[in-house]
């Protein structure tokens, strides 16, 4: 095997052990993989030229992924279509109430974040893109719950009941209420200061293709009323609907 071949996958062992373990430094990608610390270092600073990889922002010498890798990869899957199709309608919601959007698509047993429509408000939450996210603690997880079959349902929740905070009987009147009323609250729930109202999206064929979210402090959703987002979360659900038939 050539040199040049060996480095290319050199690099892609230390690509892929930095985004199972980010961050990650140096010693411990060099473990994790088998390789010289020398052969990770010059793996990490091609890669961080190249727009893959970037250090730590708090000087720990460690290192995470960058967005590039979500992006290239929403290109070869339906999420990055429904990103594309759904970021006109984001927009229109976050003018509307004037909070953070996020679009959320499921990834094997988690969902992850692959739109945003940042809030205007002075103080406003955030989640990166290709951030992961539970479903049960979530608006927008708690609405794709709600729209799936119950054995699906049921298997997701099991995979979740050793996180933090885990209620299976509060999350299973949370879902029920989703089914009921067609969209999802969370007060608090995930991040105690934070709230959120969800709805799921979907496709033609009636299938799941996601969820919106508006994401905000709990004190002003509380103020507000969950009501008021999801009569404009609603709105948006039928009007993406009909755009993905």
């Amino acid at each position: 095997m050539s040199q040049s071949i060996q480095s290319v996958l050199n690099a892609f062992a230390v690509l892929e052990t930095v985004a199972d373990r980010q961050p990650v430094g140096l010693s411990e990608t060099a473990r994790l993989t088998g390789l010289p610390k020398t052969t990770v270092l010059r793996c990490l600073a091609t890669l961080h030229e190249t727009g893959w990889l970037r250090p730590s922002i708090d000087g720990r010498s460690e290192w995470s992924l960058t967005n590039r890798s979500l992006l290239i990869g929403m290109r070869s899957t339906p999420a990055g279509g429904l990103a594309a199709v759904a970021q006109e309608e984001l927009s229109a919601i976050r003018e509307e109430v004037g909070e953070t959007v996020h679009l959320l698509v499921r990834d094997e047993d988690s969902q992850v974040v692959v739109s945003r429509a940042d809030g205007v408000n002075a103080i406003r939450t955030y989640l990166g893109l290709g951030t992961r996210v539970p479903f049960h603690s979530t608006g927008s997880g708690r609405a794709m719950l709600a729209a799936m079959p119950a054995d699906e349902r049921d298997r997701l929740l099991d995979g979740e009941a050793s996180l933090p905070g885990f209620d299976r009987e509060a999350v299973e009147k949370h879902v029920t209420a989703a089914i009921t009323r067609g969209y999802a609250v969370n007060h608090g729930e995930w991040r105690s200061e934070v709230g959120g109202v969800g709805v799921a999206i979907f496709g033609g064929a009636g299938d799941l293709r996601g969820a919106v979210s508006v994401s905000l402090p709990a004190a002003r959703l509380a103020k507000i009323g969950a009501e008021s987002v999801a009569d404009v979360l609603l709105a948006s659900q039928r009007r993406l609907s009909h755009i993905l038939r």
